[in-house]
């Protein structure tokens, strides 16, 4: 059995921005390029997945919060069934908070639902608080390039009638 993953990182979104925005450059994208073809530009954005050896081919994560707990949802495509492993924690104004960890073999396509146990009052005022939440899929299976498609940033906070939603940004 493997040891679970650290816990993330507050710095993780900037350096994944970072990162990001070196890749693009290396790769000779440029931004102003879709400004001139920006129809054209939006449909490659939408259809944008990993490469099929990632196996994994897209991820959406939702985290929502209320009362003594907290969602993570992930909708997700394969190219074929895989096994996966989960982490996430949040980063806020009251500190970071690692939510744990998990593996679970992902079918072709399908909705992951995983929720903490019972959180304390004080775990759960640093949720209240959070500004993100980040989370990790990895897929054991895949080359390690591929762990950068599915570093997830949830950064839209929404109320909700039961308490509080983040989301991707698009």
């Amino acid at each position: 059995m493997t040891s679970p993953s650290p816990p993330i990182a507050a710095g993780v979104a900037q350096d994944d921005e970072e990162d990001e925005a070196e890749a693009a450059e290396e790769d000779g994208f440029d931004d102003e390029e879709c400004e001139d073809e920006e129809e054209e530009c939006e449909e490659e954005e939408a259809v944008a997945s990993a490469p099929q050896e990632c196996l994994l081919s897209t991820a959406d994560a939702t985290v929502s919060a209320s009362h003594d707990k907290v969602r993570l949802l992930v909708r997700y495509t394969t190219s074929s069934p895989t096994a996966v492993a989960v982490d996430y924690g949040l980063h806020g104004s009251k500190g970071s908070l690692y939510l744990g960890s998990d593996r679970k073999r992902f079918t072709s396509r399908g909705v992951l639902h995983l929720t903490t146990k019972r959180l304390t009052d004080s775990q759960m005022v640093k949720v209240m608080a959070a500004k993100n939440f980040a989370v990790r899929l990895r897929v054991p299976a895949a080359p390690d390039y591929c762990d950068s498609f599915f570093d997830l940033q949830l950064d839209v906070r929404r109320p909700t009638p039961n308490g509080l939603t983040w989301l991707q940004s698009e």
